[in-house]
């Protein structure tokens, strides 16, 4: 039996892609799914027809914002052109899941289709996070639903602040590192699609977390038609 195909798309700037792109291409694999990692997004894109789910794992953006990145642009700075966009939308209009993780919220930055299919994402200026660090996190009942775990859980991680996910997005679960409890993971349906945003997994040790790795099975489990989130 041909198992249906999950393509990650891994990379970018100052994080340790390649051990959690690993660890979330085995959550894949335990649902079912053959991931097929990428660290190029035409190569990615090129891999969506047929393909269930779409992963972003990756931090690519016009690095633009401030001096400090000026030395990076050069192996990092990436824009997403109106042909890669309308490719993903049309994975998801056409039925297919993606999965958007942790700094996925931060991509692409001059391509507004981005964004707006995810549901919200960083905002510069606006969003920010506090240094990586001890950060509480709590399901809502849809989240709990989803996870089939109740329990607050904590992690080491960045919680991203003023994220500011759509009307129409579930939210999932919040985080609380310091301050007041930011949302951190939400779905919303788009067209024939599904819509997964979980901000939280800066590295594989977020990921493993036991309520961490059981909300991400969730996600996948939902984003390809197997769960039961809904608004």
């Amino acid at each position: 039996m041909t198992r249906a195909r999950a393509v990650v798309l891994s990379g970018g700037y100052a994080h340790d892609f390649a051990q959690s792109s690993a660890a979330i291409a085995g959550f894949a694999e335990d649902a079912g799914l053959l991931p097929e990692i990428f660290e190029g997004v035409e190569a990615a894109v090129g891999a969506l027809p047929g393909a269930a789910l779409l992963i972003v794992n990756a931090l690519w953006w016009s690095m633009e914002q401030d001096a400090k990145y000026a030395p990076h642009r050069a192996a990092h700075a990436r824009h997403l052109d109106d042909g890669a966009m309308a490719a993903i939308a049309a994975h998801v209009g056409g039925g297919g899941g993606l999965l958007a993780l942790h700094t996925a919220t931060i991509c692409w930055d001059t391509q507004p289709g981005w964004q707006a299919l995810i549901g919200g994402g960083w905002t510069w200026g606006r969003s920010q996070h506090p240094p990586l660090g001890p950060v509480e996190v709590t399901l809502t009942e849809a989240g709990a639903r989803l996870a089939a775990w109740s329990a607050a859980f904590s992690l080491i991680d960045e919680a991203y602040h003023a994220l500011d996910p759509a009307p129409d997005c579930l939210v999932l679960a919040h985080a609380t590192a310091g301050g007041a409890p930011q949302p951190v993971a939400w779905t919303r349906t788009h067209e024939g699609g599904r819509v997964a945003v979980d901000a939280l997994g800066h590295d594989a040790r977020s990921l493993h977390v036991c309520g961490h790795a059981a909300l991400l099975r969730g996600l996948i489990d939902w984003s390809t038609r197997g769960g039961d989130a809904r608004h």
